[in-house]
């Protein structure tokens, strides 16, 4: 214990702040692994709500017998087709722009993918660009007999 009428000296200082920094950079790290963490849920939320709406929307259109629209849920837009709302979509767009807002989602009409752009890529590995892509498959087993539908990965991107 230091007594009260002694000044600390400038070695105590710089070791209080040290500790100070290093606690810091280790709160501030995993505050990000976190935020990361929360982001991956987030998007993994969105896609599980679509998937859903998709899977709702095949069962209707395939009890009317619309066999062409649902031929066309691989074309469109799977936020527009299951009418769903989310403030993090951004519509559709011929190609992936230049520099799209992170932590939203967009559809690229080119390559009938949704796309999602991360906020934080700390954790996600794979081939660069850092974007998980989606496409919506329609299933089968017969003509007109439809089975289900989803969302499939179309590139392997590890978010760990």
């Amino acid at each position: 214990m230091i007594p009260a009428d002694r000044q600390r000296n400038y070695l105590q200082t710089g070791l209080y702040v040290i500790i100070a920094g290093v606690a810091a950079a280790i709160l501030l790290e995993r505050l990000l692994t976190y935020a990361e963490a929360a982001e991956k849920a987030a998007m993994e939320v969105t896609l599980s709500q679509l998937h859903s709406a998709l899977y709702a929307r095949m069962a209707l259109q395939a009890m009317r017998g619309e066999y062409e629209t649902l031929e066309a849920l691989t074309t469109r837009s799977p936020f527009l087709t299951a009418q769903v709302r989310s403030p993090n979509y951004l519509g559709e767009f011929s190609g992936v722009p230049p520099e799209p807002k992170t932590g939203n989602s967009l559809h690229d009409r080119s390559r009938h993918e949704l796309v999602y752009v991360p906020r934080l890529t700390r954790h996600l590995s794979g081939e660069s660009p850092l974007m998980p892509r989606y496409r919506v498959e329609v299933y089968k087993s017969a003509k007109d007999v439809y089975t289900g539908v989803a969302l499939k990965p179309v590139a392997a991107l590890r978010w760990q």
